[in-house]
């Protein structure tokens, strides 16, 4: 199977917000010297410290002083358990940093068993599976190889909280590999779940798989149902920012170049000078609709 997706969108996803991953990177080595004590969450907006005492696909609950709060998996960066291995913490370092070969002999170095958690065996599976998602979304692995490893992570760890993402990494594959309906059929089970996160997240996702198809009819009408949400909130803000960006590329496709130049004009306008991760998505969209309106010469600039 041959990768045929270009690389803007195979690599854009599978991780956090960059913003994110760096701050989780950057706490990290601080939890791992604690990790005998407590289990953290580590999420955008701060840490929970204390005991997990459930894992679903859609939260992750966490006891701190006897009072039992669940953490919504949209808002979870990453988890670190009491008593999980070094290795397993170099992994997620490695990745939130891209760097996937350190991040595959990290995993490689993990006990084949013994894990003393079932939440910390699970977690070690989960980021081998990820890591070969990775490196086959950018051409360095079989992409068979991959994508059996994502089903088999589903299949025998079906409460994990990693699921979500689990089901957009196998999305993602079959995107790369031009199997677009096996792609929005993955991307569409995300709103199953009774969360309308997730409802507009897959929303988002299929009109993406219909985006890079050609169909940029149907992708707008997907888009135009985020965008639509009367949903608001952290989490929510930056799935209407990706319809919009994405919303406009269909726009240049239908011939519309100038409404959809204008719309990412005003959000580069409106974007604060240190905002980098907003202003590269926003131009990288500006780009792709001179390609959708076949002027190469304006994507080029």
């Amino acid at each position: 199977m041959i990768l045929s997706l270009p690389g803007r969108w195979a690599l854009r996803r599978l991780a956090k917000p960059a913003a994110a991953a760096a701050l989780a990177a950057a706490l990290c080595p601080a939890v791992a010297q604690a990790q005998g004590a407590v289990d953290r969450i580590i999420r955008t907006s701060g840490v929970d410290s204390g005991k997990i005492t459930a894992v679903t696909p859609l939260a992750v609950t966490i006891s701190k002083g006897g009072v039992e709060s669940a953490v919504p998996v949209e808002e979870i960066q990453t988890v670190t358990f009491a008593g999980e291995p070094p290795e397993l913490n170099s992994a997620r370092n490695a990745l939130a940093a891209g760097r996937l070969q350190e991040a595959a002999e990290a995993i490689a170095k993990l006990p084949q068993e013994g894990l003393a958690r079932e939440e910390i065996a699970t977690d070690a599976e989960y980021y081998a599976a990820v890591v070969k998602a990775r490196q086959a979304l950018a051409g360095a692995a079989p992409a068979e190889a991959a994508i059996e490893a994502v089903r088999s992570f589903m299949t025998r760890r079906s409460k994990s909280f990693h699921i979500p993402e689990a089901i957009e990494a196998l999305g993602d594959l079959y995107l790369a590999a031009g199997q677009f309906d096996n792609a929005r059929a993955e991307y569409a089970k995300l709103a199953k779940a009774k969360s309308a996160y997730f409802e507009l997240k897959s929303a988002l996702l299929v009109g993406e798989a219909w985006q890079a198809q050609g169909d940029h009819a149907k992708a707008q009408a997907e888009f135009q149902r985020v965008l639509a949400s009367p949903e608001k909130g952290p989490t929510i803000a930056p799935l209407k920012l990706a319809a919009t960006l994405e919303g406009a590329v269909a726009q240049a496709a239908a011939g519309q170049l100038k409404e959809a130049t204008t719309a990412i004009g005003g959000i580069i306008a409106e974007a604060k000078p240190d905002d980098s991760e907003l202003l590269a998505r926003a131009y990288n969209a500006l780009g792709d609709c001179y390609l959708a309106s076949k002027d190469t010469h304006g994507a080029l600039f």
